[in-house]
């Protein structure tokens, strides 16, 4: 179910990413949107809520697919959901097993370990980022 998602999703994403004048993987846009989402990968694994906040948008907006279900809309209630989550589990960690990048949208495919205990979760993450900040976040389980 994971990879049909995934891969329908990353079908999608590319699609409207070649009608985009900002497709080539070598622009600016590319490397700075796989920057701030690497940057907040790091903070994550770090437990860092403060850096791993700062890589946020004000109005930024956290869904879970399938069926667009908001988890958190803005920065406030973002840090919330992340700050219990880092709280609660002392040994959270994501493993990047693939990423794509297309214009300011970055597909992270995640292994989740430690999270409320021993079970491992993969899942694929969409990051939409503007202006050097994530303004989108999707989570598809």
């Amino acid at each position: 179910m994971l990879n049909q998602s995934f891969f329908l999703l990353l079908g999608l994403l590319l699609l409207a990413g070649c009608n985009s004048t900002e497709s080539n993987n070598n622009t600016p846009m590319t490397t700075n949107a796989a920057q701030v989402v690497q940057q907040q990968l790091d903070a994550y694994n770090k437990h860092d809520i403060d850096a791993f906040m700062a890589l946020f948008s004000d109005d930024a907006t956290l869904l879970s697919f399938p069926g667009d279900q908001v988890l958190a809309k803005g920065k406030a209630k973002v840090k919330e959901v992340y700050q219990k989550l880092f709280e609660s589990s002392p040994k959270l960690h994501s493993e990047l097993i693939h990423r794509s990048v297309i214009g300011n949208r970055v597909i992270d495919h995640e292994r989740i370990s430690g999270r409320l205990g021993n079970d491992v979760v993969e899942l694929a993450v969409v990051y939409e980022v503007t202006k050097g900040k994530i303004s989108r976040c999707m989570v598809i389980k």
